[in-house]
């Protein structure tokens, strides 16, 4: 899981559709669900709980902020900050891509909600500040996987950068092979089957996505990118009333960065010998790359 998604989830779905982890006590009222059908069927089911960072009042003050409209204006007013990392990370000769380019996304899209008032200043400064500065953290990690995969194929990147239109579907393929978060928590609230597997309640059920979007259940549910076909769908920003609602935002701000590293940046290549490596098992939900060291190619 570590090197090789594709080959892990691979051997998940054939040990599923439902696992249970077999070490720690800490897992004990843990399961883990990697088949298509047992994931989608309980994605948005009602007997499910979920964790949710903000209560359903807070979240009605981020309307404007979660509106089509307002991902365009963020997405446009970060864009001469992207334009500004990449051409800094250039100039230098390239580097850790992660320190340079993805991890400064955090701060800079906090300061443009800030500065176009997306958002209340009390609630901007509270706990509503704290959760989108961790989901801006988590796209900036995110926004790791893009230019790992414009780096390491200069054929990919000189495509998109003849066909722009593309550039859509090349953001919608990353998320779909390297979600954000892989799997989504849920709980049970009382006894229930999942899988032929009888669950009690207080049972933590992990729907692991990451598993279902390369199960080869069609030609584009594969471990590779295929960009140029009609969009897939996929769930990696949730689905029904657990989607992701600063989805727009995210879609955005991935296109402009890709695009500005097209205009900038497309000389760069991996550093020779570089083996890609998230960290798993994951302390957290978020699986990233916590290095992407680049340099100009020869």
């Amino acid at each position: 899981m570590s090197t090789d998604r594709g080959l892990g989830w691979r051997l998940a779905r054939q040990a599923g559709p439902v696992l249970r982890h077999p070490g720690a006590d800490w897992f004990e009222n843990w399961v883990f669900v990697v088949g298509r059908d047992e994931v989608l069927a309980n994605l948005d089911d009602a007997r499910l709980d979920s964790t949710r960072a903000l209560p359903e009042d807070d979240l009605q003050v981020h309307q404007q902020l979660f509106a089509p409209k307002s991902a365009h204006d963020v997405a446009a007013a970060f864009r001469p900050t992207a334009a500004a990392l990449i051409d800094r990370f250039v100039a230098a000769g390239g580097g850790d891509a992660v320190a340079d380019v993805t991890t400064p996304i955090t701060s800079a899209l906090f300061d443009v909600v800030s500065r176009l008032q997306l958002l209340p200043v009390e609630h901007l400064n509270g706990r509503s500040g704290q959760v989108f500065s961790e989901a801006c953290r988590n796209l900036s990690r995110h926004a790791g996987s893009h230019l790992f995969e414009l780096a390491r194929s200069p054929e990919l990147s000189d495509m998109l950068r003849r066909q722009p239109e593309l550039i859509r579907e090349f953001v919608e393929e990353v998320l779909r092979l390297e979600p954000m978060v892989p799997t989504c928590h849920r709980f049970t609230t009382r006894p229930m089957t999942v899988g032929g597997v009888e669950l009690p309640a207080g049972m933590v059920v992990m729907l692991c996505i990451g598993a279902v979007q390369r199960d080869g259940s069609d030609a584009m549910s594969t471990d590779d990118l295929v960009i140029g076909a009609r969009a897939h769908r996929h769930w990696s920003l949730g689905a029904g009333s657990m989607r992701c609602r600063g989805g727009h935002i995210v879609r955005q701000v991935l296109r402009v960065l890709v695009e500005e590293w097209l205009g900038r940046a497309g000389h760069v290549g991996l550093l020779p010998g570089f083996r890609p490596a998230v960290g798993f098992p994951a302390t957290q939900s978020v699986s990233w790359l916590p290095a992407l060291p680049l340099t100009p190619r020869t």
